[in-house]
């Protein structure tokens, strides 16, 4: 008797979990037999047990009834059960009642086991890393059950694989799953072509703000590059990003491609013949043309808040984009708060990557309290900033003279120092994380030598991580050391001292009340710093939660008089479009002259 064969061809496994909330739900449907994920996908398929705002007619749940059986069967085929048994029972509302009852008893069957299995690629792009992984890394198997989510993944793999290392062409010779339900068995062919490589060919800029050498700057490749489209994705990005136009159009397209060769490419052709036989006779290039349209000349930022630390603060900016044809800029910020007032400007210069390196020269007046004390100073700095994989680095040159009252008269500091920065951040999500770290540090020093007030070198390192416990709650820890070397403390200026206490530092205690003090019983800052929090937040709903914590820290003039400072309490957590929202109410632990203490913050957790 001739064998008969079901042959399905690009099948993908139906996902997805039933709501058994409807506005109008006049049938009750009941799967026995099976577990999930077998259970949920049935119950998804099965037309009786579809939502509806309508109350169904009996004629109508007897129709939508006997699909039932065969819904379930297909149900189950992504997973390898053919044939499944399948016995089911339809009850009609009794007395005044009005919702029927629909029981299926499943049993799922012998799973279809893959006896053959063909997986291979062809062509000139058939040693492709990622198509090689692919193949090798995949879940199909002889003489395992079949998963049609397997294969269609495996497809998927490979096929991206080739297509982002530039063979455009690509495509399937072969591609089938054939079934044969009386014996369960499965057959498996999956041959990909790979087709001709393609490559990047040059790249027009059609506008006219920017120099054409500087706007070439932003492409992320070369011509004669593999072609991939991610890069061009990352230049539109990083365009974006300038701020120099504001509407930006890439066109790459295929059909234009044109095959070019290098002038002596043959002779190097001799001596290492290429594995693409097409690369001896010219690449398929590509050439890739960007529109881009003018942003506003400047742009205007405000801003207004409130925290427990900083009080009520608002804030204004300018940036005049279009300074010139080589991408300067410049930046104006004021921003003004119960503890500090102070004008910042910027002129910057995009060097090496343009889309993430500048060169900045900046200037700035501040008027800020620092712990129980008040600081005038004036600024003038150089700093170039530069981008790496996880976050920012910065080497500066600052000058900085500083007036403040220590508590023995008017003072007066002039600090000229160099310094380096880094920072890294990673998460899930910036504004509602639920993984992720950052970390912080910086160093810098000035000495006599150079014109400074005093001889002072000073680290500080921050760090933080979320860590997820459970898909409800989450552990958010941080730490903070910091340490001042130096000859003589008291000529350090306010600014550069360190203070503990606060919203982001130990809650229970006011903002940067943790300090040696003076004579005077005023907080003026010590040498060394040395913080710690450790917070579990529970989402109890949706982006809504609340929060307990244990936080310790301590400011001294001397290691040995380290003593932390510990705060306890209960929080609430919001995840708002802006940041998380934390209103926190901690008792100081160490502090007899306080009960507890209220924190407001917003913003992001790294």
């Amino acid at each position: 008797m001739r064998r008969r064969w079901l042959i399905l061809l690009g099948l993908s496994m139906a996902g997805g979990v039933y709501s058994a909330s409807a506005v109008a739900d006049d049938v009750s449907v009941q799967i026995e037999g099976i577990d999930n994920p077998l259970k949920s996908n049935a119950r998804k398929a099965l037309s009786v047990a579809a939502k509806h705002e309508d109350d169904w007619s009996g004629q109508h749940i007897q129709t939508l009834y006997r699909l039932a059986p065969k819904e379930i069967k297909q149900a189950l085929e992504p997973y390898g059960y053919y044939n499944p048994e399948i016995k089911s029972d339809l009850s009609a509302p009794t007395g005044d009642g009005k919702t029927w009852q629909a029981a299926f008893r499943v049993k799922h069957g012998p799973a279809t086991q893959i006896t053959t299995l063909h997986i291979a690629a062809e062509g000139p792009g058939d040693g492709v890393q990622g198509l090689v992984q692919a193949m090798r890394g995949t879940e199909l198997k002889k003489g395992q059950r079949l998963r049609q989510a397997r294969y269609t993944a495996t497809k998927s793999a490979m096929y991206n694989a080739v297509y982002n290392a530039g063979y455009l062409d690509a495509k399937f010779s072969q591609s089938a799953i054939r079934v044969d339900p009386r014996d369960n068995t499965a057959e498996i062919d999956l041959v990909l072509q790979t087709g001709e490589r393609y490559y990047f060919g040059p790249v027009t800029f059609d506008q006219d703000l920017l120099a054409d050498s500087f706007v070439q700057r932003f492409v992320p490749f070369d011509a004669g590059q593999p072609y991939n489209a991610q890069k061009l994705i990352d230049m539109q990005l990083a365009l974006s990003d300038s701020e120099y136009y504001n509407q930006i159009e890439i066109s790459a397209e295929r059909a234009q491609a044109k095959r070019t060769t290098d002038v002596d490419g043959w002779f190097y052709d001799l001596l290492y013949p290429p594995q693409d036989p097409l690369e001896s006779v010219g690449q398929l290039r590509i050439p890739v043309t960007v529109t881009a349209k003018p942003s506003k000349g400047q742009s205007y930022k405000f801003s207004a808040g409130y925290g427990t630390d900083t009080g009520p603060r608002v804030g204004a900016g300018v940036k005049f984009r279009h300074l010139n044809r080589y991408g300067h800029q410049f930046r104006l910020n004021a921003r003004v708060s119960q503890i500090q007032r102070s004008l910042q400007a910027a002129y910057d210069i995009p060097i090496e990557n343009v889309a993430q390196d500048k060169l900045s020269f900046t200037a700035s007046i501040n008027n800020q309290e620092f712990g129980d004390i008040t600081s005038t100073l004036y600024g003038v700095g150089a700093v170039r900033d530069t981008g790496w994989s996880l976050g920012r680095q910065r080497a500066y040159l600052k000058f900085q003279r500083e007036y403040y009252d220590l508590g023995d008269g008017d003072q007066q500091s002039n600090l000229l120092y160099p310094g380096y920065n880094i920072t890294a951040r990673k998460a899930d999500d910036l504004l509602f994380t639920r993984k992720g770290f950052s970390f912080s540090f910086d160093v810098h020093g000035a000495s006599d030598v150079l014109g400074s007030s005093t001889n002072m070198i000073s680290g500080d390192l921050n760090g933080h991580a979320v860590i997820p416990l459970t898909a409800t709650t989450r552990l958010v820890t941080r730490a903070e050391i910091g340490a001042i070397g130096t000859d003589d403390f008291g000529k350090v200026p306010p600014s550069q001292r360190f203070f503990a206490g606060g919203a982001q530092s130990v809650r229970g205690y006011s903002y940067q009340s943790i300090s040696p003090t003076n004579g005077d019983n005023e907080d003026i800052g010590g040498r060394y710093l040395a913080t710690g929090s450790i917070e579990g937040d529970w989402f109890f709903y949706k982006k809504f939660g609340m929060a307990a914590f244990f936080d310790a820290g301590d400011v001294a003039n001397s290691i040995s008089d380290i003593a932390f400072k510990k705060g306890v309490g209960l929080g609430f957590r919001y995840g708002s479009p802006v940041g998380m929202v934390r209103l926190d109410i901690a008792h100081p632990l160490d502090d007899s002259g306080s009960a507890v203490a209220v924190h407001f913050s917003l913003g992001p957790d790294l």
